[in-house]
């Protein structure tokens, strides 16, 4: 009797087992780790920072909290096992950890620097912060005096971070920060005085700066996006100014006025984002492209109206600038349309949504209607999509990540590592 007891309890196991098998499962998700237990992730990130095999990710662990109470974990990059977490008891004197900043970090080796986006309405605290992957530590925690804006871009070079510090509406500072004691100094500082003359609007407006780029004989330089605006009328106009700085040498290169050979409609919300390519500077400004020369002041290349889609519905605003080999890309909020670096030809047109994408290995990895995406970068056709689990509510707009043919990347729940296309 108790032998055909334990068979058929054996049976019933099997049977639930076999029930309760995870629908979720998929190839191309190599782990996944529900670090957000029963809660929320809220903040966008710190972006997924790679050193070794640990890569960086970020959770807001108690349920019914404010989003901005996150912990950081290190995850082991072929298990997805926690390696080590870090609090806000870790970033004192820091009073809250708010990871609202996925856009840009700076990492150089084992070193990653990070800045909570600040604006006038919520800048309670302007820290500056260091984290050893490697390690899983805070090296170091600085603050920097308040003012309008702060922290919405950090990029940097070899053992220097840059971030961005509004102090007014008429003054802007880029600060320099040493990643690995984390003391900052002033590196220059915009005002209307260097806004073109011909700007309608000298309002000093921080909005996006290039990656840090050099020329043949080493320079280091930068490009920043500033805009002014007219709200005279009955639609908003932002008159946008490509402000280009040789880090090197400590001096401005060129200021020029970006959007008037656009007619009135290109002078709208989408405030310009930059990249730099190839001895280029690209701008995506409102449904409109720019190519301008990184290194000194000329007329635009080309400029290129992003109105190619064939869907007259589509979305034309410019949401996020990218390149790569010879292509411009341009995400707009409907589709991303691809133009020659060279000529402003169009590439083609690719129908996707979302925003916050990457460029890895020559496949684009993005959201699109929640599942990630992924696109060849020459041609624009999709090569897969793996969608999110059952249960969970879409992949984040995060920015992706990736190495050695891992692609790492969050829902609201979850810390995902998925195999690359490929691979």
């Amino acid at each position: 009797m108790q032998i055909i007891k334990n068979i058929a309890y054996l049976t019933i196991l099997l049977m639930l087992t076999s029930c309760c098998k995870d629908e979720n499962s998929n190839p191309d998700v190599l782990w996944r780790n529900r670090i957000c237990g029963k809660d929320l992730i809220g903040d966008i990130g710190p972006g997924y920072p790679i050193y070794k095999n640990t890569v960086v990710f970020h959770s807001t662990p108690v349920p019914g909290d404010d989003d901005e109470y996150s912990v950081m974990h290190g995850l082991d990059t072929k298990t997805g096992k926690e390696k080590w977490r870090l609090t806000v008891d870790d970033f004192s004197p820091k009073q809250v950890l708010r990871f609202s900043n996925s856009d840009y970090y700076y990492q150089h080796n084992n070193i990653f620097v990070g800045a909570d986006f600040q604006t006038a309405s919520d800048l309670k605290e302007t820290y500056i912060y260091g984290v050893d992957i490697d390690k899983g530590r805070v090296l170091w925690v600085t603050e920097h005096p308040r003012g309008k804006q702060f922290g919405r871009q950090v990029v940097g070079s070899n053992k220097t971070a840059y971030v961005d510090f509004q102090n007014s509406s008429t003054e802007f500072s880029l600060i320099g920060i040493d990643i690995e004691t984390g003391s900052y100094a002033e590196v220059f500082t915009f005002t209307q005085a260097d806004i073109p003359e011909a700007m309608p609007e000298k309002s000093v407006e921080f909005h996006r700066m290039s990656q840090v780029y050099t020329n043949d004989v080493g320079d280091e330089f930068i490009a920043l996006s500033f805009n002014g605006f007219d709200y005279n009328g009955t639609s908003g106009k932002s008159y946008m100014t490509l402000f280009v700085y040789n880090l090197t040498q400590r001096q401005k290169v060129y200021s020029i006025y970006v959007n008037p050979q656009t007619p009135d409609d290109g002078w709208d919300g989408f405030y310009g984002r930059i990249t730099y390519h190839k001895g280029r500077i690209l701008v995506g400004k409102w449904k409109y492209v720019y190519c301008f020369d990184a290194f000194q002041e000329r007329e635009p290349y080309w400029v290129r109206s992003t109105k190619v889609s064939p869907d007259p519905n589509s979305s034309d605003e410019v949401a996020h600038m990218l390149a790569y080999d010879n292509a411009a890309l341009a995400f707009c909020l409907g589709h991303l349309a691809a133009f020659d670096i060279n000529t402003g030809n169009l590439l083609y047109d690719s129908k996707t949504t979302g925003t916050d994408p990457n460029v890895i290995d020559g496949v684009i990895y993005k959201k699109d209607q929640g599942d990630l995406q992924m696109l060849d970068a020459k041609t624009g056709k999709e090569l897969k999509r793996v969608p999110y689990g059952k249960g969970e509510e879409a992949f984040a707009g995060a920015r992706p990540n990736g190495a050695d043919g891992r692609i790492y990347i969050h829902t609201y729940t979850d810390a995902y590592c998925i195999r690359a296309w490929g691979r």
